[in-house]
Order: C-alpha cells, then sequence, then structure tokens
C-alpha cells in the first residue's frame, strides 16, 4: 500500500498541472451524466419491480387507475342541479378524459344521465307496451266481428286497464315522472325528482357523489398509472384551469386528492433542499474561517463541488435516479468530502510547520493520511453498502450512492488537494513553526483528562448507550407522509377540508382476477368478505366492488341469478363501471375505504384483511395499489433498520479485519460508534424524534462518520507509538494533532446538516436534527470513548508490543 501511495505523490510532485488537467477532464465527461439524471418520485423507487405487489399494481393500474383527484363543487342543491351547471360539468368531464394522465372522470352528472336514459327507456316501453295492447284489443273485437265503435271501445278498456295495473305497480312514482315532465337533462324538474327525495333529501344511490345532503358534489378523476411524482403538480395546476373555466355558476370549486399532495411534496422538496445546499456550503465556510486556521482554508468547497458533479454524473450513468431519500445524499456527502479535504490540508499543514521542503511535505501527508483515510473509506463504504439488503429500491439507491460518493470524494480530494498545493506552494521556503495552535492546546487537554479518567468516561458512556438500547422500542414511528410533509402547506389543508366533508380518502385496494367475477358466486364471495371484514375492523368505513354496486341497486341483497347481474350491470354508467370492472369481466377492483389512520395501523389492517382472503376456486384476490405499495415500502424501511446497522457493525469488523490483521486493532474503531447508536436512540427519544423513511437509514451513517474518525485517531496513535512515543504521549499528541482536524470537519458536517432544522419538511427537519446530534456524538465518542477504551485494555507501550 505504501509504494503505491509513494507512486501517486510522485506523479502529483511531478506533473501536479497534468492531473489538475486530468480531473477536469472527467469532470467534462461526467458532466454528460449529470444530465441523464432522472427525477423519479413514483413508485418504482419504493417497491422492485419484481415483487408481486408491485406486478399487481400495474395490473390494478391499467385496468381501473391509480390514484384519485377530487373535484369538489359547493352551493345550493339548486344550483348544484342547475341545468347551467351540469352542461358545464359534461363539458369539463369530456375534456379531463381528453388528457393522457387521467383514465376517467365520473361525477353525479353521469348518474342524472344514467337515470334520464333509463326514464326514457321505461317511457318508451311502456307507450309501446301501450300500443301493443290496445291494438291487440282491437284485433280481438274486430275477429269477434265487432263494429268500428265496438272497437274503439275495446281500446278505450285495455288502455285504462293497462294504466290501473302501471299506477298500482308505480303509483306515486309514476304520478310524480308525470308532474315533472319529460326526462331530460334540462328538465330541472325532472332532475331534482331523480336526485332528491319528497322532504328534499338526496336519494340513497346519489349520497356518495353528493355529501351532507347536496351542498357539495364531488367530479371523481382516476390518474393513471406510472405517473412520476414531479408531474402531478402540473397536472393538478392543469385541472384547475380547466375547472375555472368550466362556466360553473354560482358554485365554489376546489380540487384535491393524493396526486395533489404528491406534487406539493415533490415542490417543497426540491425547493428545500435547493436552498438548504446553498445555506450548508456557506456555514461550512464560517466554520472553517472559525476552527480551520490554515493557508487557503476553504479549498475545501471547491474540491468538494467537483466531487459532488462527479457523483451525480455517475449517478446518471449508471441510472440511479434522485428520490425522496437519495435527494439527502446531496448535503451528506458534500459533508463528508469536506472532512476528507480537511484530513488531508490538516496533515499537510502539520508536515509544513516541522520545517520540511514543499515536495517532502506532500509525500509525507500522502503516505500517512491516504492509506488512514483510505481504511475510513473503506470502513465507511462497508457500512454503506449494507443498505443493499433493503426490499425498498430508493434505500438501496442511497447506499449504493453513499459508497459511490465517498469513493469519489475522497479520490478526487487526495489528486486535486495535493495538486494544488504543489501548484501553490513550489516557491515557498517551510519554515519551523513550534508554536501549537489554541485548538491544538485544546485537544491536548482534552487528552489529558480522557488519560487521566479513562474508566469514568467510558462507564458514563456505557450506561448512556445501554439506556438507548433499552428504550429504542419506545421510539415513535411516523411513516404517514402527511405528518411529514410541511403541515402548514395549502394542499394538505385542502385535503383535510374535503375530507371533513366527504370522509375519509385512504383506500386499502384488491384486485379480484376469475374467468368471469360477474358469476353469481363470485359476486356472492366478495359481499360476504367485504361485510365480515366491515365486521371484524371498525376502521374499515366503505366497501366499493361490483358486490356493492349490485346489493345498492337491489334493495341491500346480492342478485341470485346472471342475467339479474347482467342487467342491473347495464344500467351502471360505463365511466362508474369502468373503475371497478373491466371489459372483459375478468378483473374487478374490490377496495376499502379507511379512516385517517397511520401507516403502521393500516399495515396491521392490511395483514389481518389479506389472512382472511378465500376465495372461491379459480378466483385469485391480491392486494394492489399505490397505498399498498406505500403501505408495504415504508414498513420495509422502518422494520429492517436494526438488521442493517447489525450487518453493518460485523462488515466494518471483518473489513478492518481483513486491513489490520489483528482483533483488538479492528475492535478498537467500531466499539466506541456502537455505544453511540444507542446515545442516538436515547437522544431522539429525549427530543421526541419519530423515526420515519430518513432517519431509519442514520445507523449506516452513524457508522460510517464515526468508523472514519475513530480510525484517523486509532491511525495516528500507531504512528506516534512508531515514533518512540509511550501510550499516554502518542493518545495525547494524537488527538492533540488530528483533533483538530476531526473536530474542524465534524463541525461543518454538522453545519451543514443544521440548515435542513429550518426546512418546512417534516421529515427533512428531523433528518437534520438528528444527523447533526449523531455527528456530535460521534466526534465526543471519538475523542472520549476510544481513547478510553485503548487506556484500559492497550497496557503496551510501544508500536512493536501493539503489534503483536
Amino acid at each position: 500500500m505504501s509504494k503505491g501511495f509513494s507512486f501517486l505523490a510522485k506523479k502529483i510532485r511531478q506533473s501536479p498541472k497534468k492531473i489538475i488537467v486530468l480531473l477536469l477532464l472527467f469532470t467534462l465527461v461526467l458532466g454528460f451524466g449529470v444530465t441523464k439524471v432522472q427525477v423519479d418520485l413514483g413508485q418504482g423507487t419504493m417497491i422492485s419491480h419484481k415483487d408481486p405487489i408491485y406486478k399487481a399494481t400495474e395490473e390494478y393500474h391499467d385496468e381501473f387507475g391509480s390514484d384519485t383527484l377530487f373535484i369538489l363543487l359547493s352551493g345550493k342543491q339548486g344550483d348544484l342541479l342547475s341545468t347551467v351547471n351540469l352542461s358545464a360539468i359534461n363539458k369539463l368531464q369530456s375534456e379531463l378524459v381528453q388528457k393522457k394522465e387521467i383514465q376517467s372522470a365520473f361525477s353525479y352528472y353521469n348518474m342524472i344521465e344514467n337515470g334520464t336514459d333509463q326514464a326514457t327507456k321505461i317511457q318508451m316501453k311502456m307507450k309501446k307496451q301501450l300500443q301493443e295492447t290496445v291494438e291487440k284489443a282491437v284485433q280481438e273485437a274486430a275477429a269477434r266481428g265487432a263494429t268500428p265503435a265496438q272497437q274503439q271501445d275495446a281500446a278505450q278498456k285495455a288502455q285504462m286497464s293497462f294504466m290501473k295495473k302501471v299506477n298500482e305497480q308505480s303509483g306515486a312514482n309514476l304520478t310524480s315522472l308525470r308532474a315533472a315532465g319529460a326526462p331530460s337533462l334540462q328538465n330541472e324538474k325532472f332532475v331534482k325528482l331523480l336526485v332528491l327525495d319528497k322532504n328534499r333529501n338526496v336519494n340513497e344511490m346519489f349520497k356518495t357523489f353528493m355529501p351532507q345532503n347536496g351542498k357539495h358534489a364531488l367530479i371523481i378523476m382516476k390518474v393513471k398509472g406510472g405517473i412520476p411524482y414531479n408531474e402531478l403538480s402540473d397536472l393538478t395546476e392543469e385541472v384547475s384551469n380547466m375547472t375555472k373555466q368550466a362556466g360553473f355558476s354560482n358554485l365554489h370549486t376546489k380540487i384535491s386528492g393524493t396526486p395533489k399532495i404528491y406534487g406539493a411534496i415533490y415542490n417543497s422538496m426540491m425547493k428545500d433542499m435547493s436552498i438548504m445546499l446553498g445555506l450548508s456550503l456557506v456555514l461550512m465556510a464560517a466554520i472553517l474561517f472559525i476552527v480551520f486556521p490554515v493557508k487557503w482554508r476553504l479549498l475545501a468547497l471547491p474540491v468538494v463541488l467537483m466531487s459532488l458533479f462527479w457523483t451525480i454524473g455517475i449517478m446518471g450513468y449508471i441510472g440511479v435516479p434522485m428520490s425522496m431519500v437519495t435527494m439527502a445524499i446531496l448535503p451528506i456527502l458534500i459533508g463528508l468530502g469536506t472532512d476528507f479535504a480537511i484530513q488531508f490540508h490538516n496533515r499537510y499543514d502539520e508536515e509544513l510547520k516541522t520545517g520540511k521542503p514543499v515536495k517532502e511535505a506532500i509525500l509525507q501527508s500522502i503516505k500517512k493520511m491516504g492509506p488512514a483515510v483510505g481504511i475510513a473509506v473503506f470502513a465507511m463504504t462497508l457500512g454503506f453498502i449494507t443498505l443493499l439488503i433493503s426490499k425498498v429500491p430508493m434505500i438501496q439507491h442511497f447506499g449504493i450512492m453513499l459508497s459511490v460518493g465517498v469513493i469519489v470524494s475522497y479520490t478526487v480530494s487526495l489528486m486535486l488537494m495535493y495538486s494544488v498545493f504543489m501548484l501553490r506552494d513550489r516557491q515557498v521556503t517551510p519554515k519551523t513553526i513550534s508554536t501549537p495552535s489554541r485548538m491544538e492546546g485544546f485537544m491536548e487537554r482534552v487528552a489529558t483528562l480522557t488519560v487521566k479518567k479513562p474508566l469514568l468516561l467510558l462507564a458514563v458512556g456505557v450506561l448512556l448507550s445501554a439506556g438507548g438500547f433499552y428504550i429504542d422500542h419506545s421510539l415513535k414511528i411516523e411513516t404517514n407522509i402527511e405528518n411529514l410533509m410541511p403541515q402548514e402547506a395549502p394542499e394538505l389543508k385542502e385535503l383535510n377540508e374535503v375530507r371533513r366533508i366527504i370522509g375519509s380518502t385512504n383506500e386499502i385496494s384488491f384486485i379480484l382476477k376469475s374467468e368471469d367475477v360477474t358469476d353469481p358466486n363470485v359476486v356472492k364471495w366478495i359481499a360476504a368478505y367485504e361485510e365480515q371484514q366491515r365486521k371484524a375492523h371498525p376502521e374499515i368505513e366503505t366497501a366499493t366492488s361490483i358486490a356493492s354496486i349490485m346489493k345498492q341497486a337491489n334493495k341491500g341483497k346480492v342478485p341470485e341469478t346472471k342475467a339479474e347481474i347482467d342487467s342491473i350491470l347495464a344500467q351502471v354508467p360505463d365511466e362508474l363501471k369502468s373503475n371497478i370492472l373491466s371489459k372483459d369481466k375478468e378483473s374487478a377492483a374490490v377496495s376499502f375505504t379507511i379512516g385517517n389512520i397511520g401507516m403502521k395501523e393500516q399495515a396491521d389492517l392490511l395483514n389481518q384483511i389479506e389472512k382472511n382472503i378465500n376465495p372461491p376456486s379459480r378466483v385469485e384476490m391480491k392486494p394492489a395499489g399505490s397505498n399498498v405499495i406505500n403501505i408495504k415500502s415504508v414498513g420495509s424501511m422502518t422494520e429492517n433498520r436494526h438488521i442493517s446497522a447489525g450487518i453493518g457493525v460485523i462488515a466494518i469488523i471483518a473489513g478492518l479485519l481483513l486491513a489490520y490483521r489483528r482483533w483488538k486493532m479492528a475492535m478498537y474503531p467500531i466499539l466506541p460508534i456502537v455505544l453511540v447508536v444507542g446515545w442516538s436512540s436515547l437522544m431522539m427519544f429525549m427530543l421526541n424524534i419519530e423515526i420515519n423513511p430518513l432517519t431509519a437509514v442514520l445507523g449506516s451513517l452513524v457508522l460510517g462518520i464515526g468508523s472514519e474518525f475513530t480510525i484517523l485517531i486509532m491511525e495516528r496513535y500507531k504512528e506516534e507509538l512508531e515514533n518512540g512515543l509511550s501510550r499516554d504521549e502518542a493518545l495525547i499528541k494524537s488527538i492533540s494533532k488530528i483533533g483538530r482536524a476531526i473536530t474542524a470537519s465534524g463541525l461543518t458536517v454538522m453545519a451543514g446538516f443544521s440548515t435542513l432544522i429550518f426546512s418546512e419538511f417534516v421529515m427533512l427537519r428531523s433528518f437534520g436534527i438528528t444527523t447533526v446530534f449523531d455527528t456530535f456524538l460521534c466526534l465526543i465518542s471519538s475523542l472520549f470513548i476510544l481513547p478510553a477504551i485503548i487506556i484500559l485494555i492497550d497496557k503496551r507501550n510501544s508500536a512493536s508490543e501493539m503489534t503483536k
């Protein structure tokens, strides 16, 4: 390893300009990759494409559409049923379904239109039957030899008999129908008769679409599946503009639904991330000015920006998209990249202060810090790459890009920093500076305290960590995306207002497949299954399927015969039917509307509902749909966090054992960070911070950041032992020298994450708070716990003894 870094140092000293030009050429090449990066907030980032639920959801979306977008109309009953507004709804719906993103649009207008058609058909049928009855009576009279007058009399009697029979069957309905006039959408009197009863209450079949007894009405749109979240905001804006231009009279309109929420989430995250990245760079610059007193102390920032550019370019080339989670790697990589640059800069500055020539300072710095930081990066990568065990693609992408990002940051910092130093200082005559800086003096006092009180420090650290691990199960888990977005967002307030009017909009849906889902046995099973689940689970508010429609149209009973089922289906508007039944009748949608409960509760409910699925032979029913994917994937994000962290610990130990070939050397860096994991849980409990999809990956992040700090201190400790210092002297000097760089890098990482604390996005804010504290805890553990462990375990006083 030493030969490789010596060769690199030689090339940097000989051709710094060539190396810088080469790095710039790579930057240009990777710039094309940046243009290929896709922003994907769709559900393909939340669940594997090979997962049965993903495949079932694709089928469900192809047949029945994805999420629901609502247009809420509010006004008086009369205005909602006026000819002008019904015409406006018809026009608007016709325009909406022309949009490629919208699969279907349905409202009470379609029910009225269908009722009008049915009434017209009934009148025509009655007229035809009456005509046939009268003609038959006349023909029979003529056959008996009746005179024309007698035939006319027979015709009148037949007409009276027919109408009497109809009146006996229809009674008041027929009288009302006659009074209302011809069935027509332009006949407001007929429309009101169809929708309202004699007490002006909305009839049962219209209640879903006209809540609060007709003070409001809904236009319901199904958005096609597979639409990226970043396109939903534009879609809802277009729907809003179309609604404004529809020509409604005396009605207030409001657009809401999960597509609008997802669009708002995307806009909020993009806005927050861009602002926070800029602020993080400003704060890092300020921290570097305060705690890192070296020449060109801001050099780390342009180096980090190049590293970040490379990482994003690689993302584009290998097809890793920007998602809600991978967006968070940007401030992380800025912090870690600055950390690496500081370590290299600090060691070079230290070598110069000993009076070494520039070329010698570069050689010694690269030979010492190249392997040390390299081992730390190796350990970090092992910690991050364990995120690949997650079942959630965006978490896998997070692990991949963190691993790629730290390797890129290490490579660019190592080559670019020292090339710049070589060009900058080639005419400099070094001077020996023996006076330590104030920061070094402070670190020396910290190290002296640690050496004197190792048992006390370790005991306090272990007790606090044990307490954190004990209460970890009590941490609140927040996976409801609505609770993680900005709570003052207008889109969220609108959705909650709509829910107060129409009830819950959360659904758990299933796709049912059979040779013929309208078979009476299948419909009866669906009806029985729905009833069973509603009784067992009070969280279920309503059930929607072909069975529920059958019962609604058949006085609460499931039709007994296929002919009855087909007859009822023929009367159901096509716009409604397309949301629950495929054209070939081989697929049907079954959905349960549930109360506004958290994702964990939804996951428990879904699991219980699934257990009770026992359909007839040759019938299959599987969970599917957007919310089902949300439930399954978000649960996976939070449930596997301990497994991922545990595997990360094992991986880092194995990697360090491979690098050092000694158990103690492999265990020293990781033990302090395991304590930090417990401290982190205790801190989250005390601050009432929830576990969410972002904070759930912090275990791996803590392992990566913390192990770097501890490895760098341990490497310097080993070096000082090789220089002939005793154990205590080596520890004190190691912390005083490298502690300055570690503290500076830790504070810059904290500064970068601290900007997220001011985000309106709850998930980002919680992530920012937790990472700031976790980085601080890693710093504390590295400076106090690691030396304490070494003092208590390592009783040897020289490098030769340490390597035994």
